[in-house]
């Protein structure tokens, strides 16, 4: 008489525990691990020549940035000083 729609479950199997999702805790976990040590495998690490310029370059912009947020702090701090008259 009545269909039950896709994805919806009676009030029976509702009530039974979930013996399906925590019955393979343990294999999910082996197979992770498997998963992750073939991904790493595939990953390739910078030599050591590569760190140190990459390193030079983030070191020299953050102190290109400090140096032009100070500039303009400092700017920004004098004009509101003018204008207000402290």
């Amino acid at each position: 008489m009545f269909e039950r729609l896709p994805g919806t479950r009676t009030a029976t199997e509702e009530t039974r525990p979930r013996q399906q999702e925590s019955a393979g805790f343990l294999p999910k976990i082996s197979s992770f691990y498997r998963e992750f040590k073939t991904e790493m495998k595939k990953v390739t690490w910078p030599g050591r020549k590569e760190t140190v310029s990459s390193t030079a370059v983030v070191i020299v912009t953050v102190l290109v940035i400090v140096l032009f947020l100070g500039l303009v702090d400092y700017a920004l701090g004098r004009i509101v000083y003018s204008v207000l008259n402290f």
